[in-house]
């Protein structure tokens, strides 16, 4: 397994990471996040919705992995979006990817 997944789950299991379009944009939007993680194989609307919104508040962002991996260590079926809120876990993810 990949450590960039690991350490999503990681997130997950301390309780800091939001997952889904809503509530990772209206997290974005009161500056809650450190980094949003955007999978490679969500649509090109998402994506371009997401980096818009992150670049208008200053959020930052990765495009890495699969909706169905992301997904999996996130305990759901897919998840094109997530958002990070642990900080040394959010480095490790923009340092890493």
């Amino acid at each position: 397994m990949n450590k960039f997944y690991s350490m999503i789950g990681m997130a997950r299991k301390c309780g800091k990471i939001a997952i889904g379009h809503d509530s990772v944009l209206k997290s974005i939007k009161k500056n809650k996040y450190s980094t949003v993680i955007i999978a490679e194989d969500a649509s090109e609307k998402t994506k371009k919705n997401l980096i818009y919104e992150c670049n208008k508040y200053n959020c930052k962002y990765i495009i890495k992995g699969e909706k169905q991996m992301l997904g999996k260590m996130l305990g759901k079926d897919k998840v094109s979006i997530a958002a990070v809120y642990e900080k040394n876990i959010a480095l490790y993810l923009i340092n890493n990817s």
